[in-house]
Protein backbone atom coordinates (compact mmCIF):
# COMPACT_ATOMS: atom_id res chain seq x y z
CA UNK A 1 0.00 0.00 0.00
CA UNK A 2 1.46 3.45 -1.00
CA UNK A 3 2.07 6.18 1.19
CA UNK A 4 -1.28 8.75 0.20
CA UNK A 5 -2.04 12.40 1.94
CA UNK A 6 -6.24 10.89 2.41
CA UNK A 7 -7.70 14.25 1.45
CA UNK A 8 -5.50 16.63 3.21
CA UNK A 9 -6.14 19.14 0.11
CA UNK A 10 -9.99 18.20 -1.08
CA UNK A 11 -11.60 16.84 2.08
CA UNK A 12 -12.20 13.65 0.80
CA UNK A 13 -11.76 10.28 3.22
CA UNK A 14 -9.45 8.72 0.48
CA UNK A 15 -9.05 5.66 2.87
CA UNK A 16 -12.94 4.90 3.06
CA UNK A 17 -13.65 5.58 -0.39
CA UNK A 18 -10.71 3.47 -1.65
CA UNK A 19 -11.87 0.53 1.22
CA UNK A 20 -15.37 1.10 -0.66
CA UNK A 21 -14.04 0.46 -4.42
CA UNK A 22 -11.86 -2.48 -3.56
CA UNK A 23 -14.63 -4.05 -1.24
CA UNK A 24 -16.60 -3.88 -4.65
CA UNK A 25 -14.26 -5.15 -6.44
CA UNK A 26 -13.67 -8.78 -4.01
CA UNK A 27 -17.02 -9.65 -4.79
CA UNK A 28 -15.78 -12.10 -7.36
CA UNK A 29 -13.66 -13.70 -3.97
CA UNK A 30 -16.67 -13.93 -1.92
CA UNK A 31 -18.71 -15.55 -4.00
CA UNK A 32 -15.55 -17.96 -4.95
CA UNK A 33 -14.67 -18.67 -0.98
CA UNK A 34 -18.57 -19.75 -0.69
CA UNK A 35 -18.30 -22.02 -3.48
CA UNK A 36 -15.47 -23.62 -2.00
CA UNK A 37 -16.68 -23.92 1.53
CA UNK A 38 -19.27 -25.63 -0.14
CA UNK A 39 -16.94 -27.97 -1.98
CA UNK A 40 -14.80 -28.25 1.29
CA UNK A 41 -18.49 -29.46 2.71
CA UNK A 42 -19.05 -32.02 0.73
CA UNK A 43 -15.37 -33.44 1.24
CA UNK A 44 -16.20 -33.51 4.82
CA UNK A 45 -19.71 -35.04 4.60
CA UNK A 46 -18.40 -37.53 1.96
CA UNK A 47 -15.07 -38.64 4.79
CA UNK A 48 -18.19 -39.21 6.90
CA UNK A 49 -19.96 -41.52 4.72
CA UNK A 50 -16.67 -43.02 4.05
CA UNK A 51 -16.08 -43.84 7.29
CA UNK A 52 -18.80 -45.49 8.00
CA UNK A 53 -18.98 -47.77 4.85
CA UNK A 54 -15.29 -48.82 6.04
CA UNK A 55 -16.30 -49.70 9.30
CA UNK A 56 -19.31 -51.69 7.20
CA UNK A 57 -16.70 -53.47 5.52
CA UNK A 58 -14.39 -54.13 8.08
CA UNK A 59 -17.72 -56.22 9.72
CA UNK A 60 -18.26 -57.38 6.64
CA UNK A 61 -14.63 -58.98 5.54
CA UNK A 62 -15.20 -61.17 9.02
CA UNK A 63 -18.26 -63.17 7.43
CA UNK A 64 -16.02 -63.99 4.27
CA UNK A 65 -14.28 -66.87 5.45
CA UNK A 66 -15.40 -69.70 6.86
CA UNK A 67 -13.50 -70.46 9.72
CA UNK A 68 -14.81 -67.64 11.53
CA UNK A 69 -17.96 -69.31 11.54
CA UNK A 70 -17.80 -71.92 14.54
CA UNK A 71 -15.06 -71.70 16.89
CA UNK A 72 -13.53 -75.31 18.09
CA UNK A 73 -11.82 -74.80 22.02
CA UNK A 74 -10.53 -77.46 24.49
CA UNK A 75 -9.73 -77.42 28.14
CA UNK A 76 -8.22 -78.64 30.75
CA UNK A 77 -9.69 -79.39 34.23
CA UNK A 78 -6.02 -79.38 35.77
CA UNK A 79 -3.20 -77.12 33.53
CA UNK A 80 -0.90 -78.25 35.55
CA UNK A 81 -0.68 -81.36 34.54
CA UNK A 82 -1.92 -80.87 30.83
CA UNK A 83 -2.81 -78.20 28.64
CA UNK A 84 -4.84 -78.73 25.41
CA UNK A 85 -5.72 -76.97 21.76
CA UNK A 86 -8.36 -77.53 19.65
CA UNK A 87 -8.47 -77.01 15.54
CA UNK A 88 -11.49 -77.39 12.94
CA UNK A 89 -11.15 -81.03 13.16
CA UNK A 90 -12.00 -81.57 16.84
CA UNK A 91 -15.05 -83.68 17.82
CA UNK A 92 -17.11 -82.38 20.72
CA UNK A 93 -16.35 -84.40 24.25
CA UNK A 94 -15.15 -85.10 27.12
CA UNK A 95 -11.50 -87.48 28.26
CA UNK A 96 -10.72 -89.03 31.35
CA UNK A 97 -6.82 -88.47 31.21
CA UNK A 98 -4.62 -89.79 34.01
CA UNK A 99 -0.44 -89.06 33.57
CA UNK A 100 1.51 -91.77 34.89
CA UNK A 101 4.88 -90.36 33.08
CA UNK A 102 6.05 -87.63 31.04
CA UNK A 103 8.84 -88.48 28.40
CA UNK A 104 12.19 -87.56 28.89
CA UNK A 105 14.99 -87.38 27.00
CA UNK A 106 18.64 -89.07 27.74
CA UNK A 107 21.47 -87.59 29.57
CA UNK A 108 24.87 -88.65 29.71
CA UNK A 109 28.34 -87.23 30.80
CA UNK A 110 32.17 -87.71 30.31
CA UNK A 111 34.84 -88.64 32.47
CA UNK A 112 36.16 -85.96 34.99
CA UNK A 113 38.76 -83.37 33.81
CA UNK A 114 40.84 -80.60 35.99
CA UNK A 115 40.03 -77.85 33.87
CA UNK A 116 37.88 -76.92 30.91
CA UNK A 117 40.64 -75.66 29.39
CA UNK A 118 42.72 -78.54 29.55
CA UNK A 119 44.24 -80.52 26.50
CA UNK A 120 42.68 -83.85 25.44
CA UNK A 121 43.33 -85.08 22.55
CA UNK A 122 42.73 -85.12 18.58
CA UNK A 123 40.28 -86.90 16.36
CA UNK A 124 36.94 -87.33 15.43
CA UNK A 125 33.95 -87.56 17.61
CA UNK A 126 30.49 -89.57 16.40
CA UNK A 127 27.08 -88.82 17.28
CA UNK A 128 23.80 -90.53 16.90
CA UNK A 129 20.34 -90.24 18.18
CA UNK A 130 18.20 -92.97 18.14
CA UNK A 131 17.81 -94.60 14.29
CA UNK A 132 19.06 -91.18 13.18
CA UNK A 133 21.92 -90.04 11.34
CA UNK A 134 25.79 -90.51 12.86
CA UNK A 135 27.23 -86.76 12.70
CA UNK A 136 30.93 -86.77 12.68
CA UNK A 137 32.56 -84.27 14.33
CA UNK A 138 36.71 -82.99 13.47
CA UNK A 139 38.58 -82.35 17.02
CA UNK A 140 41.80 -80.97 16.02
CA UNK A 141 44.27 -78.91 18.36
CA UNK A 142 42.28 -76.14 17.66
CA UNK A 143 39.58 -77.43 19.81
CA UNK A 144 40.72 -79.69 21.80
CA UNK A 145 39.42 -78.69 25.28
CA UNK A 146 36.10 -79.73 27.22
CA UNK A 147 35.20 -76.36 26.16
CA UNK A 148 35.79 -76.56 22.43
CA UNK A 149 34.52 -79.80 22.32
CA UNK A 150 31.27 -78.51 23.47
CA UNK A 151 31.48 -75.71 21.29
CA UNK A 152 32.01 -77.63 18.12
CA UNK A 153 29.15 -80.45 18.80
CA UNK A 154 26.61 -77.37 19.58
CA UNK A 155 28.35 -75.91 15.90
CA UNK A 156 26.79 -79.13 14.43
CA UNK A 157 23.54 -80.71 13.25
CA UNK A 158 24.09 -83.29 16.47
CA UNK A 159 20.55 -84.18 18.00
CA UNK A 160 22.18 -83.16 21.21
CA UNK A 161 23.34 -80.00 23.84
CA UNK A 162 26.93 -80.03 25.04
CA UNK A 163 27.49 -78.26 27.81
CA UNK A 164 30.83 -78.18 30.43
CA UNK A 165 29.70 -78.28 34.11
CA UNK A 166 31.66 -77.98 37.32
CA UNK A 167 30.41 -80.11 40.27
CA UNK A 168 32.15 -77.31 42.43
CA UNK A 169 34.95 -79.96 43.85
CA UNK A 170 37.20 -79.57 41.14
CA UNK A 171 35.72 -81.87 38.39
CA UNK A 172 34.89 -80.81 34.87
CA UNK A 173 32.29 -82.75 33.00
CA UNK A 174 31.68 -82.83 29.41
CA UNK A 175 27.73 -83.42 29.19
CA UNK A 176 25.31 -84.19 26.13
CA UNK A 177 21.87 -83.84 26.44
CA UNK A 178 19.47 -85.75 23.21
CA UNK A 179 17.23 -82.66 21.95
CA UNK A 180 14.49 -85.78 21.49
CA UNK A 181 12.59 -87.41 24.03
CA UNK A 182 11.85 -90.74 24.22
CA UNK A 183 12.73 -94.14 25.05
CA UNK A 184 14.08 -94.88 21.63
CA UNK A 185 15.94 -91.61 21.44
CA UNK A 186 19.59 -92.89 23.34
CA UNK A 187 22.56 -91.14 22.62
CA UNK A 188 25.42 -93.15 20.93
CA UNK A 189 28.49 -91.51 21.01
CA UNK A 190 31.84 -92.49 19.79
CA UNK A 191 35.75 -91.39 19.12
CA UNK A 192 38.30 -92.31 16.86
CA UNK A 193 41.31 -91.28 18.33
CA UNK A 194 44.03 -90.05 16.49
CA UNK A 195 46.67 -91.23 19.03
CA UNK A 196 45.43 -94.73 17.48
CA UNK A 197 43.78 -96.17 20.65
CA UNK A 198 40.01 -95.82 21.27
CA UNK A 199 39.88 -97.89 24.66
CA UNK A 200 42.58 -96.00 26.42
CA UNK A 201 42.00 -93.23 28.99
CA UNK A 202 44.29 -90.97 27.31
CA UNK A 203 44.07 -88.90 24.30
CA UNK A 204 40.17 -88.42 22.83
CA UNK A 205 39.29 -91.60 24.03
CA UNK A 206 39.62 -90.37 27.66
CA UNK A 207 36.05 -88.91 27.50
CA UNK A 208 34.70 -92.14 28.38
CA UNK A 209 33.91 -93.25 31.49
CA UNK A 210 34.55 -96.51 30.33
CA UNK A 211 36.77 -96.67 27.46
CA UNK A 212 36.20 -100.68 26.97
CA UNK A 213 32.60 -100.36 26.36
CA UNK A 214 33.08 -97.41 24.91
CA UNK A 215 30.41 -95.52 26.86
CA UNK A 216 29.41 -92.35 28.52
CA UNK A 217 27.67 -92.18 32.12
CA UNK A 218 23.85 -91.58 31.86
CA UNK A 219 22.75 -88.87 34.37
CA UNK A 220 19.22 -89.54 33.32
CA UNK A 221 17.09 -91.91 30.95
CA UNK A 222 15.24 -91.56 28.04
CA UNK A 223 11.68 -92.84 28.71
CA UNK A 224 8.30 -92.27 26.77
CA UNK A 225 5.15 -91.14 27.97
CA UNK A 226 2.81 -92.89 29.92
CA UNK A 227 -1.36 -91.83 30.50
CA UNK A 228 -4.88 -93.54 30.05
CA UNK A 229 -7.01 -91.76 28.05
CA UNK A 230 -10.99 -93.08 29.01
CA UNK A 231 -9.24 -96.21 30.43
CA UNK A 232 -7.17 -96.82 27.23
CA UNK A 233 -3.12 -96.77 27.95
CA UNK A 234 -0.95 -94.73 25.66
CA UNK A 235 2.60 -94.66 25.20
CA UNK A 236 3.85 -91.78 23.16
CA UNK A 237 8.15 -90.68 22.86
CA UNK A 238 7.01 -86.72 23.32
CA UNK A 239 4.91 -84.85 25.83
CA UNK A 240 3.04 -82.79 22.84
CA UNK A 241 0.78 -85.09 21.91
CA UNK A 242 -0.78 -84.55 18.56
CA UNK A 243 -2.03 -87.97 17.17
CA UNK A 244 -4.34 -89.49 19.72
CA UNK A 245 -7.57 -87.24 19.40
CA UNK A 246 -8.55 -85.74 16.23
CA UNK A 247 -8.24 -82.49 16.09
CA UNK A 248 -6.99 -82.12 20.00
CA UNK A 249 -3.17 -81.23 21.40
CA UNK A 250 -2.50 -82.16 24.47
CA UNK A 251 0.75 -80.71 25.93
CA UNK A 252 1.65 -83.42 29.09
CA UNK A 253 3.23 -81.12 32.07
CA UNK A 254 3.75 -82.96 34.97
CA UNK A 255 2.84 -86.98 35.66
CA UNK A 256 0.35 -87.75 38.78
CA UNK A 257 -1.16 -91.14 39.19
CA UNK A 258 -3.51 -90.23 41.52
CA UNK A 259 -5.06 -86.77 39.54
CA UNK A 260 -7.86 -87.58 36.79
CA UNK A 261 -7.73 -84.74 34.19
CA UNK A 262 -11.41 -83.84 32.47
CA UNK A 263 -10.83 -82.75 28.77
CA UNK A 264 -13.26 -81.15 27.13
CA UNK A 265 -13.78 -80.41 23.41
CA UNK A 266 -16.83 -78.43 22.21
CA UNK A 267 -18.20 -76.33 18.72
CA UNK A 268 -19.37 -73.33 19.54
CA UNK A 269 -21.23 -70.29 17.29
CA UNK A 270 -21.06 -67.48 19.61
CA UNK A 271 -18.16 -65.98 17.35
CA UNK A 272 -20.52 -66.01 14.39
CA UNK A 273 -23.40 -64.57 16.75
CA UNK A 274 -20.99 -61.49 17.81
CA UNK A 275 -19.84 -61.05 14.49
CA UNK A 276 -23.41 -61.16 13.19
CA UNK A 277 -24.18 -58.82 15.67
CA UNK A 278 -21.63 -56.30 14.66
CA UNK A 279 -22.62 -56.19 10.94
CA UNK A 280 -25.64 -55.08 12.08
CA UNK A 281 -24.82 -52.31 14.15
CA UNK A 282 -22.36 -50.91 11.13
CA UNK A 283 -25.20 -51.44 8.95
CA UNK A 284 -27.69 -49.34 10.97
CA UNK A 285 -24.80 -46.63 11.82
CA UNK A 286 -24.32 -46.17 8.11
CA UNK A 287 -28.06 -46.31 7.67
CA UNK A 288 -27.98 -43.50 10.03
CA UNK A 289 -25.07 -41.42 8.73
CA UNK A 290 -26.46 -41.39 5.49
CA UNK A 291 -29.66 -39.88 6.33
CA UNK A 292 -28.18 -37.64 8.72
CA UNK A 293 -26.02 -36.32 5.49
CA UNK A 294 -29.09 -36.39 3.03
CA UNK A 295 -31.72 -35.15 5.34
CA UNK A 296 -34.07 -31.79 5.06
CA UNK A 297 -35.11 -29.86 8.20
CA UNK A 298 -38.91 -28.46 7.65
CA UNK A 299 -38.91 -26.29 10.17
CA UNK A 300 -35.67 -24.23 9.23
CA UNK A 301 -35.45 -24.77 5.72
CA UNK A 302 -32.35 -26.08 5.94
CA UNK A 303 -30.87 -28.89 3.84
CA UNK A 304 -27.76 -31.65 4.76
CA UNK A 305 -25.16 -31.22 3.22
CA UNK A 306 -25.50 -34.60 0.65
CA UNK A 307 -29.74 -33.98 -0.36
CA UNK A 308 -29.84 -34.51 -3.58
CA UNK A 309 -26.36 -36.15 -4.38
CA UNK A 310 -26.67 -38.94 -6.49
CA UNK A 311 -23.64 -41.01 -5.46
CA UNK A 312 -25.05 -41.22 -2.17
CA UNK A 313 -28.70 -42.03 -3.21
CA UNK A 314 -27.50 -45.25 -5.06
CA UNK A 315 -25.29 -46.51 -2.16
CA UNK A 316 -28.96 -46.46 0.04
CA UNK A 317 -30.90 -47.93 -2.80
CA UNK A 318 -27.92 -50.33 -3.43
CA UNK A 319 -27.96 -51.34 0.09
CA UNK A 320 -30.79 -51.91 0.67
CA UNK A 321 -31.60 -54.01 -2.84
CA UNK A 322 -28.77 -56.23 -1.14
CA UNK A 323 -30.24 -57.10 1.84
CA UNK A 324 -33.37 -58.72 -0.03
CA UNK A 325 -30.56 -61.13 -2.15
CA UNK A 326 -31.05 -64.68 -2.39
CA UNK A 327 -28.03 -67.34 -3.02
CA UNK A 328 -28.64 -69.95 -5.20
CA UNK A 329 -27.63 -73.99 -4.46
CA UNK A 330 -28.13 -73.46 -0.80
CA UNK A 331 -31.10 -75.12 0.85
CA UNK A 332 -33.92 -72.87 0.68
CA UNK A 333 -35.09 -72.67 4.17
CA UNK A 334 -31.60 -70.61 4.75
CA UNK A 335 -30.92 -68.89 1.47
CA UNK A 336 -31.64 -65.20 2.67
CA UNK A 337 -30.96 -62.67 5.50
CA UNK A 338 -34.36 -62.98 6.75
CA UNK A 339 -34.28 -66.62 7.03
CA UNK A 340 -31.50 -65.99 9.19
CA UNK A 341 -33.21 -63.93 12.07
CA UNK A 342 -32.33 -60.53 10.21
CA UNK A 343 -35.21 -58.67 9.12
CA UNK A 344 -34.84 -54.78 8.08
CA UNK A 345 -37.73 -52.71 9.75
CA UNK A 346 -39.52 -49.73 7.68
CA UNK A 347 -36.81 -47.62 9.01
CA UNK A 348 -34.27 -49.26 7.11
CA UNK A 349 -32.61 -50.29 9.97
CA UNK A 350 -31.37 -54.42 10.91
CA UNK A 351 -32.78 -56.48 13.16
CA UNK A 352 -31.31 -59.82 14.59
CA UNK A 353 -32.84 -62.75 15.85
CA UNK A 354 -29.73 -64.76 17.17
CA UNK A 355 -31.94 -67.66 18.05
CA UNK A 356 -33.34 -68.38 14.63
CA UNK A 357 -29.54 -67.92 13.32
CA UNK A 358 -28.22 -70.77 15.70
CA UNK A 359 -31.00 -73.10 15.23
CA UNK A 360 -30.33 -72.42 10.93
CA UNK A 361 -26.36 -73.10 11.36
CA UNK A 362 -27.76 -76.17 13.73
CA UNK A 363 -29.72 -78.13 11.16
CA UNK A 364 -28.10 -76.53 7.79
CA UNK A 365 -24.48 -75.06 8.35
CA UNK A 366 -22.72 -76.31 5.15
CA UNK A 367 -25.32 -74.09 3.62
CA UNK A 368 -25.44 -71.10 5.97
CA UNK A 369 -21.49 -70.75 5.61
CA UNK A 370 -21.89 -71.43 1.83
CA UNK A 371 -24.71 -68.48 2.23
CA UNK A 372 -22.22 -65.88 3.41
CA UNK A 373 -18.72 -66.95 1.58
CA UNK A 374 -19.72 -68.67 -1.71
CA UNK A 375 -17.33 -67.32 -4.30
CA UNK A 376 -19.26 -69.05 -7.26
CA UNK A 377 -19.29 -66.71 -10.23
CA UNK A 378 -22.66 -64.62 -10.80
CA UNK A 379 -23.48 -66.26 -7.65
CA UNK A 380 -21.75 -65.13 -4.96
CA UNK A 381 -22.52 -65.52 -0.82
CA UNK A 382 -23.84 -62.28 0.89
CA UNK A 383 -20.85 -60.96 2.63
CA UNK A 384 -18.81 -61.61 -0.66
CA UNK A 385 -21.14 -59.65 -2.63
CA UNK A 386 -21.41 -56.91 -0.03
CA UNK A 387 -17.59 -56.81 0.32
CA UNK A 388 -17.43 -56.08 -3.84
CA UNK A 389 -20.33 -53.44 -3.39
CA UNK A 390 -18.29 -51.37 -0.84
CA UNK A 391 -14.93 -51.60 -2.51
CA UNK A 392 -16.15 -50.64 -5.30
CA UNK A 393 -16.90 -47.20 -3.69
CA UNK A 394 -13.97 -47.73 -0.83
CA UNK A 395 -11.13 -48.74 -3.18
CA UNK A 396 -8.33 -46.29 -2.99
CA UNK A 397 -7.35 -44.30 -6.09
CA UNK A 398 -9.98 -46.20 -8.25
CA UNK A 399 -13.38 -46.11 -5.92
CA UNK A 400 -16.26 -43.82 -6.85
CA UNK A 401 -16.15 -42.38 -3.34
CA UNK A 402 -12.20 -41.69 -4.02
CA UNK A 403 -12.75 -40.23 -7.12
CA UNK A 404 -15.87 -38.09 -5.82
CA UNK A 405 -13.16 -36.31 -3.13
CA UNK A 406 -10.64 -35.92 -5.96
CA UNK A 407 -12.87 -33.72 -8.47
CA UNK A 408 -14.07 -31.93 -5.46
CA UNK A 409 -10.46 -31.67 -4.45
CA UNK A 410 -9.32 -30.24 -8.15
CA UNK A 411 -12.53 -27.79 -7.90
CA UNK A 412 -11.11 -26.65 -4.60
CA UNK A 413 -7.31 -26.20 -5.62
CA UNK A 414 -8.83 -24.43 -9.13
CA UNK A 415 -10.90 -21.95 -6.99
CA UNK A 416 -7.38 -21.08 -4.67
CA UNK A 417 -5.62 -20.41 -8.06
CA UNK A 418 -8.44 -17.75 -8.95
CA UNK A 419 -8.35 -15.97 -5.92
CA UNK A 420 -4.45 -16.03 -5.74
CA UNK A 421 -5.00 -14.48 -9.06
CA UNK A 422 -7.68 -11.79 -8.30
CA UNK A 423 -5.73 -11.01 -5.41
CA UNK A 424 -2.68 -10.21 -7.37
CA UNK A 425 -4.82 -8.23 -9.76
CA UNK A 426 -6.40 -6.33 -6.47
CA UNK A 427 -3.44 -5.70 -5.41
CA UNK A 428 -2.01 -3.53 -8.34
CA UNK A 429 -5.47 -2.09 -8.16
CA UNK A 430 -5.49 -0.68 -4.91
CA UNK A 431 -1.74 0.82 -5.91
CA UNK A 432 -3.24 2.36 -8.80
CA UNK A 433 -6.31 3.60 -6.86
CA UNK A 434 -4.15 5.12 -4.33
CA UNK A 435 -1.93 6.57 -6.67
CA UNK A 436 -4.82 8.39 -8.58
CA UNK A 437 -6.37 9.92 -5.54
CA UNK A 438 -2.22 11.26 -4.15
CA UNK A 439 -1.86 12.83 -7.89
CA UNK A 440 -5.51 14.45 -7.37
CA UNK A 441 -4.49 15.85 -4.26
CA UNK A 442 -0.97 17.21 -5.30
CA UNK A 443 -2.84 18.46 -8.31
CA UNK A 444 -4.95 20.43 -5.82
CA UNK A 445 -2.33 21.86 -3.31
CA UNK A 446 -1.06 22.88 -6.86
CA UNK A 447 -4.34 25.12 -7.73
CA UNK A 448 -4.52 26.38 -4.38
CA UNK A 449 -0.87 27.79 -5.03
CA UNK A 450 -1.77 28.90 -7.92
CA UNK A 451 -5.12 30.72 -6.52
CA UNK A 452 -2.76 32.34 -4.01
CA UNK A 453 -0.28 33.77 -6.34
CA UNK A 454 -3.00 34.96 -8.71
CA UNK A 455 -5.18 36.32 -5.76
CA UNK A 456 -2.03 38.46 -4.49
CA UNK A 457 -1.45 39.63 -8.22
CA UNK A 458 -4.79 40.95 -8.23
CA UNK A 459 -4.73 42.35 -5.07
CA UNK A 460 -1.42 44.26 -6.29
CA UNK A 461 -2.98 45.55 -9.32
CA UNK A 462 -5.75 46.66 -7.73
CA UNK A 463 -3.83 48.80 -4.90
CA UNK A 464 -1.45 50.07 -7.85
CA UNK A 465 -4.74 51.47 -9.90
CA UNK A 466 -5.59 53.05 -6.36
CA UNK A 467 -2.44 55.44 -6.34
CA UNK A 468 -2.97 55.74 -9.66
CA UNK A 469 -6.46 57.37 -8.93
CA UNK A 470 -5.52 59.61 -6.57
CA UNK A 471 -2.38 60.97 -7.99
CA UNK A 472 -4.57 62.54 -10.54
Amino acid sequence: MGIGVSGLMSGLDTDSIISKLMEIERRPIVQLQKKEAAYQAKITALGIVKSAMSDLQSAVESLKNSDNFISYSASSSNTDILTVSADNNVIPGTFNIVVSQLAKEQHVRSSAFSSSDAGIGTGTLSIKVGNGENVDIKITTANNTLSGIAQAINDSNADVTATVINDGNGNYYLTLQSKKTGANNNITFTVQDDDGNNEDSSGLSSLYTDPTTHSLTETQAAQNAKLKVNGIDIERSVNEISDLIDGLTINLKSADLSKTVTVTTSKEYNGLTAKIQNFVDKYNALIDTLNEQTSYDQTTKQAATLLGDSTVSRISLNLSNTIYDTVDNVDPSVNTLNKLGISIDENGHLNFDSTKLNDAIEKHTDDVIKFFTSTDTNNEGFAVKLSNFLDGYLKNNTGILSAKTDGLQKSIDRIEEQIESINNRLIKREENLRHQFNSLENLLAQFQETSGQLEQQLLSIKNLNAQISKSK
